[in-house]
């Protein structure tokens, strides 16, 4: 037998194979459109904002939980938060808070701290 007749008596390729070689097709070109829009799409900014989550009453005081939620795609270092409740004032700095991320902080008041004012000051690119 020559060659010729060799491929034409191969026999055809099963259905499922050429079904899922096509779906693999389309998830590799689908993952690749997902890492090309993201790469061009600009990041937003670090959108830091705080809040009490909890309260815990101690024998030294009161210890409120404080979430800071970072909204934006860039990561933000050293953020600063203060939390004002009456005449007292507590601050905390956070090493980081990931962008579309959260990070936790916790503040000693000698009262009850759950009307408390939270607030972010400031952070800086990491």
């Amino acid at each position: 037998m020559n060659r010729a007749t060799r491929r034409k008596t191969a026999p055809p390729r099963p259905l499922l194979q050429t079904a899922m070689a096509a779906l693999g097709g389309v998830v590799t070109l689908a993952a690749v459109g997902v890492i090309v829009w993201e790469a061009v799409q600009p990041a937003a900014p670090a959108t830091l904002s705080a809040r009490i989550e909890r309260v815990e009453t101690t024998a030294h005081g009161h210890v409120a939980e404080i979430k800071v939620v970072n909204d934006g795609d860039e990561t933000a270092a050293g953020v600063d938060v203060e939390a004002v409740a009456g005449d007292q004032t507590a601050t905390a700095t956070l090493d980081y808070v990931p962008g579309r991320g959260h990070a936790t902080a916790y503040m000693r008041f000698d009262a009850d701290p759950r009307a408390a004012v939270v607030t972010v000051k400031g952070w800086s690119a990491p």
